[in-house]
């Protein structure tokens, strides 16, 4: 029998670690939260595509404001009216694990910056719904999940596009200024 989104949403709430299939390929996904899922997620890091970093899915704009310390006023047209994928990366994030901050190293992000990205998947944002928050997931950009993360999940959920659309990635400042990272 097949997992009800309901039976997602308890799994990440014990701290579970879940393969996500969506517009953008495999992620694996846990409670931004929960520190023990947090850590255990960040060791998928090495499996992610250069230049990507773990990013919050969110259901839509509105939450911004759970994640994103200081939101230039242009950040919630840009969510709202993507209509691809879009990571947006800000420069102040807020309301997510420590461990996640922790794990910066020298060369990558600096700390307090969060990757965000709205789910253009219905089944997705109902999850987050049901969930009650955003997903903090390492995007794998695949087709194929690595045996390495699927030893760590519990359970996959949603159905894999014929062809996976890359995320734009951005960074968007608080003055508004935009920087493409990848288009």
């Amino acid at each position: 029998m097949a997992s009800t989104i309901r039976d997602i949403a308890f799994q990440l709430r014990q701290g579970k670690l879940v393969a996500l299939a969506d517009e953008t390929g495999w992620s694996v996904i846990a409670d931004p939260i929960n520190d023990v899922a947090v850590e255990q997620l960040l060791t998928l890091q090495m499996l992610m595509p250069t230049g990507v970093q773990p990013t919050v899915i969110i259901q839509n704009a509105d939450q911004l404001v759970l994640y994103v310390a200081k939101i230039p006023d242009v950040a919630y047209d840009l969510v709202d009216f993507a209509e691809n994928p879009l990571t947006v990366v800000y420069e102040q994030g807020k309301n997510l694990s420590a461990v996640l901050w922790r794990s910066v190293e020298a060369g990558e992000p600096s700390v307090g910056e969060v990757a965000v990205r709205r789910s253009l998947n219905v089944e997705i944002q109902r999850l987050i719904g049901s969930f009650g928050r955003g997903l903090l997931s390492i995007p794998l950009e695949s087709l194929t999940l690595p045996p390495a993360a699927g030893t760590l999940i519990v359970e996959r959920f949603g159905v894999l596009p014929a062809m996976p659309k890359r995320p734009r990635l951005m960074r968007l400042a608080v003055n508004g200024e935009v920087n493409f990272i990848r288009k």
